[in-house]
């Protein structure tokens, strides 16, 4: 959905890139756990682009939480303007300076995201979200994440390609459920499914990390 997609457009607005693991790095940087080199450089990476997209993106949810109170039928978008209201208050608290928070925040973040994308079951009301969205400049930042995402994406196989070359063969047996995680996520295609794939990443070196708190 175009919620979903242009939240996390700011992840993507530069070139992207994970430092590649040192030839000469410790084998604990091999251990997956949170001590993970690449675990660690994706995480602050992930962080860091996330955070500035606060101010920008609330300015747009406001616009959109603005005139949908001004419509005539307002009393119907009740729930979904709660919805908007935390949306925004989250959006605006994104933080680069502690990376797990941050991590689940976006997490929360995307739930609240699926919620913005089903107004109601009336075709109608959707329709009038779908075309806020677009007269608020909404259209504009999703162009700008599909044309971009491309690059993060290259940017993050690039570094797991390099992890992985420098991993044996016991390694890879050891963690061959990574490796197919990671075959799988070059495959996908579809922009949503690719970024939810994307966050399972940090369940290989922290399980719990995306647990709720």
């Amino acid at each position: 959905g175009q919620f979903l997609l242009c939240l996390f457009e700011t992840i993507w607005s530069s070139c992207f890139a994970i430092p590649s693991p040192d030839a000469e790095s410790p084998a604990s940087h091999h251990e997956f756990n949170k001590d993970n080199k690449l675990y660690k450089a994706t995480l602050k990476a992930f962080a860091e682009f996330v955070a500035p997209l606060g101010e920008r993106y609330a300015e747009l949810l406001e616009k959109i939480e603005e005139d949908l109170k001004a419509n005539e039928e307002a009393a119907k978008f009740e729930k979904y303007l709660k919805h908007l209201d935390n949306l925004i208050d989250g959006v605006k608290h994104l933080k680069a300076d502690d990376s797990e928070e941050t991590l689940h925040k976006i997490v929360e973040l995307t739930h609240d995201l699926v919620a913005l994308n089903h107004p109601n079951d009336d075709a109608k009301n959707r329709k009038l979200v779908a075309e806020l969205f677009d007269k608020d400049s909404g259209k504009k930042f999703v162009e700008e994440f599909r044309k971009n995402m491309v690059e993060f994406f290259d940017g993050f196989d690039d570094a797991c390609e390099e992890y992985v070359k420098d991993l044996s063969e016991e390694e890879k047996a050891e963690h061959k459920d990574f490796l197919k995680w990671f075959k799988e996520l070059k495959e996908t295609e579809d922009h949503d499914k690719k970024f939810v794939e994307f966050l399972d990443f940090f369940k290989f070196f922290d399980p719990v990390l995306l647990e709720k708190k």
